[in-house]
């Protein structure tokens, strides 16, 4: 999710502060009635700026294009849940920007592991997936050192943990 508050520049110089939260992307009409509401009429008020925004994985500056905004949350708005959280990943926690976020994102280049809070958790399911311990004696499994795998997991790759106890790798 991508929201702005938009603020009446003028009226702000004045020492007051008219604005209003718009959730993105809007379609034009509701944008320019949103610029009504905060009296940005084109005549006596013409320029807004932004002074604050909810987005957890893009940085957005006072003078943000509106129109750039729409094209990211429209563009955001387009993938499934777990792409989305790939993508903000990508850019929040590797630098990657929103188009070559959203490719590695469309190719599958990740995988999430649910119910995890640390790399121990991501090591018991590895290793029950994979099946690598199935044809051990139970009594040997016991002594797996799940703990170590996890942290060499971590060494070899991309992980990242995410608020919701997912936890994301990217390849």
């Amino acid at each position: 999710m991508m929201r702005i508050y938009l603020t009446n520049l003028g009226k702000y110089n004045e020492g007051e502060l008219v604005g209003e939260w718009v959730d993105l992307p809007i379609e034009k009409e509701d944008l320019q009635e949103a610029f009504k509401r905060i009296g940005i009429d084109g005549k006596q008020y013409e320029e807004y700026f932004i002074t604050d925004y909810e987005c957890d994985f893009y940085k957005i500056g006072e003078y943000e294009s509106i129109t750039t905004l729409n094209e990211i949350a429209e563009k955001i708005d387009n993938l499934d849940e777990e792409q989305e959280q790939v993508v903000k990943v990508l850019m929040s926690e590797c630098g990657y920007d929103l188009d070559d976020a959203i490719e590695k994102a469309e190719r599958g280049d990740y995988r999430i592991y649910s119910n995890c809070d640390n790399m121990t958790d991501v090591a018991y399911i590895v290793i029950e997936e994979c099946g690598y311990l199935d044809n051990a004696p139970e009594f040997l499994t016991r002594y797996f050192d799940y703990k170590a795998y996890g942290r060499d997991l971590g060494i070899e790759g991309s992980f990242y943990f995410l608020d919701n106890g997912n936890c994301i790798e990217i390849y």
